[in-house]
C-alpha cells in the first residue's frame, strides 16, 4: 500500500495507467484489496481491473475435451473465429442465447458452436453502467468472474472494454513482457509505455522469468508427436530432398542421441552447430537447403493449422511447432543464449537464454517503474540483470515488525555440505537426530524446509519419520496444488504443535502466509545454495563477463533469498512472532542478510522464555529423550 497510494496519486494527476505486475493469482487479490482500501479515502472512485488469461475465464470452451492442453495462440484463434461469426450475427440483429448444453457440464463438440452468447452479451452490455459498478466496489477477480457468469457475460471480453476506462490494472508478468500480448495490453489500455507506471512485485522471480520466456526447447516428444501426425495425415517429399518424415526421423534421431552424449544426469553442454552437424551429415545437402526444406515443413504445418480452423477444430499442428524450432535453432547462438541438453523435467535441446535485460528493455521506456520483493536485495544483482542502470534508485527499507518478535538462531554443530554427506556414512541420521531434537523444544506449528526432496527423503528415512506427529504435513514432488492446499488448511486448522516439512524454494516456502498463531516456527535444514547444473555454471560465466560478480549472482544471492522467503512466512504482521533456525553452521555467511543472528546455546529454555510455553510431549510424540543442548556441550561431527 505504501507504494500504490502514491503512485495512484501521481497517476490521477497526470492521466497515467498504472500496471502492476504480479507473479501469483493471491498476489493479484492482495492489490486489488489495498485498491479497495485506498479508494475509499479518495474524493471520487477509480476503477481496478485484474487480468488473467483467456483460457481460465472462457465459458464457451471449457467443456471441450479438445481444448485441454490448448496454447494460449490456439485458444485465441478460435475465440476470434466466434467473435467475428458473433459480430456478424450481432450486426444482423441475430440474437444468440446460451447453449443449453453450456448449463450443464459435459463434452461439448466444438463442430456445434458458432458465434459465442457469451461474447454477444458483452457486445449488448451497458459499459458505463458496468465501469461506474466496479468502480464503486472493486472486484477481486473471483468476484468479476462470478458476476459475469452469473449475467452470462464473457469476463475476458468486458474486461479488455473496461480497461481504457481503469486507472489500475493488476496482471501476471507474462501481460506484460511477452511482446504480443503486450501490444494487445497498450492497445486496449489506448496509451503508449510512456503513460505508463509500472510496478513488479515478487521482482526477485522477474530475471528468472525473463529467462524462461525467451529459452527456446526442442522437446524429444514433441518431434514424436509430429511424426505421428504427419503419418496420420500423409506424408510428402519436400523440395529436391529426403520425405518430410525421414526429415523428423533423422532430428529425432540427433536429438536423441545429443540427449544420451551430452547428458548424463540432469542437463549438459551442448556443442554448438552439433544438432545442425548431425541432421546435415545423415540426410545430405547443405545449411541453406536444409532451411529450405525445414521451411516446407513449416508451411504444411501452418496448412494444417488453418484447415483444422476451417473445421472449427484445435488449430494445432506439431509438426509447424517443431519446424519453427528448427528454422530458428541456428540463430540461437551466444553470448546470449547456451545450447543445452536437459534429462529433467523432459529430455530436450534448449537454448537456454542467459540475458534477462533484452525481453526486459519494455520496463526502460516506461514513464517509472518500482520493482519491490522483501527478498530483492543484493539490490546491485537485480539492477544489473535487467541493465536498469545506474542511474536507478535502490532503496533498502528495514522491517517495520519488532526486532524482538524474531529471533534467529543457527546451529554450529551440523552442515549439509555435500562433501560432508558423501564421505560420512553417520552425517545422515546426526543431522535426523538433531532435526528431532530441535522439534522436541518448540512447542508451537512448525516449518521444517529442505533444500531438496532427496535430502528431505533421506532424513526421513534416516528415523525423522517416526520423529515426527501421525498428523504431519509433508510436501511431495507429485502433489497438485488442490491437495498441497487441503493439507496446508488441515495443518493451520489442526493441533498447535503441528509439523510442515517442504522444501526452499518451494510452493509452500515461497507462496503462502501463515499469520498470526498458524506459524511460529521455521527450521531451514541446511543452505539451500542452488543445484549445480550446466545451465546455472553458463550464467555464472555470463554474469562473471558482464557484471564481474557471477558466483555471488547465481548461488550465493538465490540461497540468501530462499532462506529470506523461507523465514518470511511466519512473520505477516507486527503482531506474529517466531523463531527461526538454520542447522547449519555454514549460516554465518548469511549473517548480514539474515540480521541478529545467534548460535544456539540452550534452545529448550531459549523456546520456553520467548513462546511461555513448555516443550511438546514426549510421550505422545515418541521422540528421543536427551534433550538439545549447546554446541560447547557436543562433539563436532
Amino acid at each position: 500500500m505504501s507504494a500504490l497510494a502514491p503512485l495512484l496519486e501521481h497517476a490521477e494527476r497526470a492521466d497515467h495507467r498504472i500496471v502492476y505486475l504480479v507473479r501469483t493469482h493471491a498476489q493479484e487479490v492482495q492489490v486489488l484489496q489495498e485498491a479497495r482500501a485506498i479508494s475509499h479515502r479518495l474524493d471520487h472512485p477509480f476503477l481496478a481491473l485484474g487480468l488473467e488469461g483467456r483460457q481460465k475465464r472462457c465459458l464457451l470452451l471449457s467443456g471441450i475435451a479438445e481444448m485441454k492442453g490448448a496454447t494460449a495462440e490456439e485458444h485465441g484463434k478460435l475465440c476470434a473465429d466466434r467473435k467475428r461469426a458473433t459480430q456478424r450475427m450481432f450486426d444482423e440483429g441475430t440474437w444468440l442465447a446460451p447453449p443449453a448444453e453450456l448449463v450443464d457440464p459435459g463434452p461439448v463438440d466444438l463442430t456445434d458452436l458458432d458465434g459465442c452468447p457469451y461474447y454477444a452479451k458483452v457486445l449488448q452490455a451497458d459499459l458505463d453502467a458496468l465501469a461506474d459498478r466496479f468502480s464503486q466496489k472493486l472486484s477481486s477477480p473471483a468476484e468479476f468472474e462470478a458476476y459475469c457468469a452469473s449475467e452470462n457475460l464473457c469476463s475476458y471480453e468486458l474486461s479488455k472494454k473496461l480497461i481504457p476506462r481503469a486507472r489500475l490494472i493488476t496482471a501476471p508478468y507474462v501481460f506484460f513482457f511477452h511482446p504480443h500480448i503486450r501490444q494487445s495490453l497498450l492497445s486496449w489500455l489506448g496509451v503508449g509505455l510512456d503513460r505508463i507506471d509500472l510496478v513488479v512485485d515478487e521482482a526477485h522471480n522477474l530475471p528468472d522469468h525473463l529467462r524462461d520466456l525467451t529459452t527456446v526447447a526442442l522437446p524429444e516428444d514433441s518431434i514424436r508427436r509430429a511424426r505421428a501426425e504427419l503419418n496420420d495425415r500423409g506424408d510428402f517429399a519436400v523440395p529436391d530432398g529426403p520425405s518430410a518424415s525421414r526429415l523428423l526421423e533423422i532430428a529425432q534421431g540427433a536429438v536423441t542421441e545429443l540427449i544420451d552424449r551430452y547428458a548424463p544426469e540432469e542437463d549438459g553442454v551442448l556443442p554448438e552447430g552439433a544438432l545442425e552437424d548431425r541432421i546435415l551429415t545423415a540426410v545430405g545437402g547443405t545449411s541453406h537447403r536444409l532451411d529450405t526444406w525445414i521451411g516446407a515443413l513449416v508451411s504444411w504445418g501452418d496448412a494444417l493449422r488453418e484447415e483444422r480452423r476451417r473445421a472449427r477444430r484445435l488449430p494445432r499442428s506439431w509438426v509447424h511447432t517443431v519446424a519453427l524450432t528448427l528454422l530458428a535453432w541456428p540463430q540461437l547462438n551466444g553470448p546470449g543464449y547456451v545450447k543445452v541438453v536437459t534429462r529433467t523435467p523432459r529430455r530436450a535441446l534448449e537454448a537456454y537464454s542467459l540475458d534477462a535485460s533484452a525481453p526486459a528493455d519494455p520496463v526502460r521506456s516506461c514513464h517509472l517503474s518500482v520493482h519491490m520483493s522483501g527478498t530483492l536485495a543484493p539490490l546491485e544483482d537485480y539492477r544489473d540483470s535487467l541493465s536498469l542502470g545506474e542511474s536507478a534508485r535502490l532503496l533498502q527499507v528495514p522491517p517495520h515488525f519488532p526486532k524482538e518478535n524474531r529471533k534467529l538462531l543457527y546451529d554450529p554443530t551440523v552442515t549439509t555440505r555435500y562433501e560432508d554427506l558423501q564421505n560420512d556414512p553417520g552425517a545422515i541420521p546426526r543431522i535426523a537426530d538433531r532435526l528431532a531434537e530441535v522439534l522436541q523444544c518448540l512447542p508451537v506449528r512448525t516449518a521444517v524446509f529442505f533444500p531438496s526432496f532427496d535430502l528431505m527423503d533421506r532424513l526421513l528415512s534416516a528415523g525423522l519419520q517416526s520423529a515426527l506427529p501421525p498428523n504431519a504435513v509433508i510436501e511431495t514432488r507429485r502433489q497438485t496444488m488442490g491437495d498441497l492446499w487441503r493439507s496446508i488448511e488441515g495443518f493451520k486448522r489442526g493441533s498447535p504443535e503441528g509439523v510442515l516439512l517442504g522444501v526452499t524454494g518451494g510452493r509452500i516456502a515461497e507462496g503462502v502466509d501463515f499469520p498470526d498463531e498458524e506459524l511460529e516456527a521455521v527450521v531451514i535444514v541446511g543452505i539451500p545454495y542452488p543445484r549445480p547444473t550446466a545451465k546455472r555454471e553458463a550464467l555464472r560465466r555470463f554474469l562473471d563477463a558482464t557484471t564481474g560478480r557471477g558466483w555471488e549472482y547465481v548461488v550465493e544471492a538465490p540461497a540468501q533469498r530462499a532462506m529470506l522467503q523461507a523465514f518470511g512466512r511466519m512473520i505477516r504482521s507486527e503482531n506474529d512472532r517466531g523463531i527461526g533456525i538454520v542447522l547449519d553452521r555454514r549460516a554465518t555467511a548469511f549473517a548480514a542478510a539474515l540480521g541478529d543472528l545467534r548460535p544456539i546455546h540452550e534452545l529448550e529454555s531459549e523456546a520456553r522464555a520467548f513462546y511461555g510455553r513448555r516443550p511438546r510431549s514426549r510421550e505422545a510424540r515418541s521422540l528421543p529423550t536427551s534433550p538439545v543442548v549447546g554446541p560447547e556441550d557436543r562433539p563436532r561431527p
